[in-house]
């Protein structure tokens, strides 16, 4: 590491150019002009394209776009796919129609609602993949959701250096309808019936959701993840006992694997970072991530989850206002940090 700075802040080599892949629908296409002017705002001269998959152009028209750095490619009928998490199938074929087109060494796939706020991300997010010899890095599913993966990125916002995984290696396809399969069996039906609370615990980390498969690719590289900004005793309700001191204590006895708790110190309170302290993340209720002790990222997912059942339109321009504003203010400042 001979000429690099300390934890990934040197220079980026020539061939360090990176594609960002992203997945739309008809409801994402704002986002897209929202990330291209957000990342040259933080970003000032970083060499990257952005090569989006609108899944719902599989039928002609769809998004447009006059910027040369974006390439647009038509997606995939859903219907064919199985109803059962049929958009994380939808969403998979996307990601495995874009991956070959990727040209470049570092590959992001990310959310189009996923806004990094961090000042020189782009250069600061390569160098240190280059120095710490990693083969992914990004956002974990965030802990809200004990069933999904933790400790190792997820498509939401997923680093992958190319020269250590090839891109023949990835393959998005998650197993939902075969996790289904799986809890209307017999021996589920029998272990729920009659053992509660293990078949309760089996579910933890159990979904494989899409990208669940590039977990089994760890020996091209270590991993690294961002910090989800949790407050384990005012957000985590489910199941109730977490709700209470003694019942968090217990958790933080059991092995990784069987508990409903994140470990220690991947995750960090929301009072430890002030920037997020400010009424638009209130209003918008997003989930937020954390790198280095600083505020990384934003993602919109929980606001659209937690806000589906009764929203009104009021309701829905008040959060586009919002969310606008929040994105000038960090493009005028320079970043959260």
């Amino acid at each position: 590491m001979s000429g690099d700075k300390p934890d990934g802040e040197g220079p980026v080599p020539k061939d360090a150019q990176i594609t960002l892949v992203t997945v739309v629908i008809e409801k994402h296409y704002p986002y897209i002009q929202d990330q291209l002017d957000l990342i040259d705002a933080l970003n000032p001269g970083a060499d990257f394209k952005l090569l989006v998959v609108d899944n719902a152009a599989h039928a002609g028209g769809g998004l447009t776009s006059p910027d040369p750095r974006v390439q647009l490619i038509p997606g995939f009928d859903p219907a064919p796919l199985p109803l059962e998490g049929r958009g994380s199938y939808h969403h998979a074929l996307a990601l495995n129609q874009a991956v070959p087109l990727v040209g470049t060494r570092y590959m992001l796939v990310m959310d189009p609602d996923f806004f990094v706020i961090r000042p020189g991300w782009i250069d600061a997010c390569i160098s240190y993949v280059r120095t710490r010899d990693l083969g992914f890095f990004g956002a974990p599913w965030h802990y809200l959701s004990y069933r999904k993966w933790r400790y190792f990125p997820c498509v939401h916002f997923l680093l992958v250096d190319l020269h250590r995984t090839p891109a023949a290696e990835l393959d998005f396809t998650p197993a939902i309808v075969e996790d289904r399969r799986w809890l209307n069996s017999p021996a589920a039906r029998w272990l729920k019936k009659h053992l509660p609370r293990l078949y309760n615990r089996s579910l933890v980390e159990s979904r494989r959701d899409t990208g669940w498969r590039l977990r089994r690719l760890k020996g091209r590289g270590a991993s690294e993840v961002l910090q989800p900004v949790l407050s384990i005793e005012r957000e985590l309700r489910a199941p109730k006992h977490l709700r209470h001191e003694r019942g968090r204590s217990f958790e933080r006895l059991l092995p990784r694997r069987w508990s409903y708790l994140p470990a220690p110190g991947s995750y960090v309170e929301p009072e430890a970072v002030p920037e997020f302290q400010r009424d638009e993340y209130d209003q918008l209720s997003p989930e937020m991530f954390a790198w280095r002790g600083e505020a990384f990222a934003f993602h919109m997912r929980r606001n659209m989850r937690d806000k589906t059942k009764g929203r009104t339109e009021a309701d829905a321009l008040g959060d586009e206002a919002a969310l606008n504003g929040l994105l000038a203010r960090i493009r005028a400042t320079g970043g959260a940090c």
